[in-house]
This record gives structure tokens, sequence and C-alpha cells, in this order.
């Protein structure tokens, strides 16, 4: 990790948030395209397996289930964009997540130097000017 002053931490924060608020309708979950027969006996996806009929399908993760959730095709593009923010918005936030974490470790270090710094000045100076 750099080391950065805190007001650089600040700035590429606010950055990161800005960005967030340029965000628009976000889904979580993965786009899929999978291959289906259509149940009609007749139709040339019952015979061959490589005419199966493509469909769009949104998968996420609910309570540890897989979640299916049909995609109509004029739609496909749009729930494409918007999984791509959704992977936009989460990018965006583990960064602000290693910003703040740096913000943190900068404080730390930097409230530990002035202590270590008043402790040398406390013992350089006389012992008659400590008291006062």
């Amino acid at each position: 990790m750099q080391n950065l002053s805190k007001s650089v931490l600040k700035q590429r924060a606010d950055a990161r948030r800005r960005a967030l608020s340029k965000g628009s309708i976000s889904v979580s979950g993965s786009l899929v395209r999978t291959l289906r027969r259509c149940g009609r006996e007749n139709c040339r996806c019952a015979q061959d397996p490589s005419a199966r009929h493509s469909a769009h399908v949104l998968t996420s993760k609910v309570k540890k289930k897989t979640k299916v959730v049909y995609v109509p095709v004029d739609m496909v593009k749009e729930v494409g964009n918007w999984v791509q923010e959704r992977r936009r918005i989460k990018r965006l936030l583990a960064e602000m997540d290693a910003l703040a974490e740096q913000m943190i470790r900068s404080h730390v270090g930097a409230s530990r130097a002035v202590g270590r710094n008043r402790a040398r000045l406390a013992a350089t100076l006389p012992t008659s000017s400590r008291q006062a």
C-alpha cells in the first residue's frame, strides 16, 4: 500500500463517491444464455440438440439458492447493462473500503508519532519546566 496523505485519500474517496452518484439501475447476478427445447414434438429442437432455442436468464443467489429469472429478448441488452453497472458499483465500493482502511492506518501511525514526539520532547525538557 502507498503511504498517501490524508487529504489525498479523502480526495480519492470523494471521487469514488461522486462516481457512485452517477449510477443508474443495477441488478446483481449474471446474465446467462442457455439453449433449451421448446417442448413441441415436431420442432427442430426435439430431434437435433444443436438446434435448440436460445434463451437468456438472470441468475443470482438468494439465501444460498440460485434464483433464475427469464429475460425477454428485447430486454437482454438493457439487463446486461444493469449487470455491468452493479459490477462497477461493487468495484467502486471495494476501492472506497481500501481507501478508508488506508485512512485509518495512516491516522493510527500519525497518532503514535505524535505521542512519541511528545515523549521525546518531555524527556529533553528540564524538570522545572515539565511541571509548569
